[in-house]
C-alpha cells in the first residue's frame, strides 16, 4: 500500500472487498474518514488503526468482522462517528470511546 501524503479520506463502500484489513492501512496518517461499508471483509479490527489519530469517522458496517475491538482504539480521541454494525463484533465498546 503506497501512501499518498494528503489523503484524507478513505471510501471504498459496496466495493466488493474481501479478506482482511490490512495492517498498512494505519501508514494513511491523515486519514480524517475511513468508511468500508457493505464489503465482505473478515477477521479482527487491526490494531494498528490506533495510530490514525486525526480520525473523526470510522465506518466499517454490513462485513464479517469478528472479534472484539482493539483497546488501541481509544487513541482516536478526535472520533466522532463510529460503525461497525452488521458486524459479528463481539464483547462490550470501551466507555472511551
Amino acid at each position: 500500500l503506497r501512501t499518498p501524503s494528503s489523503c484524507t479520506m478513505l471510501s471504498l463502500d459496496s466495493s466488493r472487498l474481501t479478506g482482511s484489513l490490512p495492517r498498512e492501512l494505519a501508514r494513511l496518517t491523515r486519514l480524517t474518514s475511513m468508511s468500508m461499508t457493505g464489503n465482505q471483509l473478515t477477521g479482527t479490527v487491526p490494531t494498528e488503526l490506533g495510530a490514525l489519530t486525526d480520525l473523526t469517522a470510522l465506518y466499517f458496517g454490513t462485513n464479517n468482522l469478528t472479534g472484539t475491538l482493539p483497546t488501541e482504539l481509544i487513541a482516536l480521541t478526535r472520533l466522532t462517528w463510529m460503525g461497525f454494525h452488521s458486524n459479528r463484533i463481539s464483547g462490550t465498546v470501551m466507555s472511551e470511546l
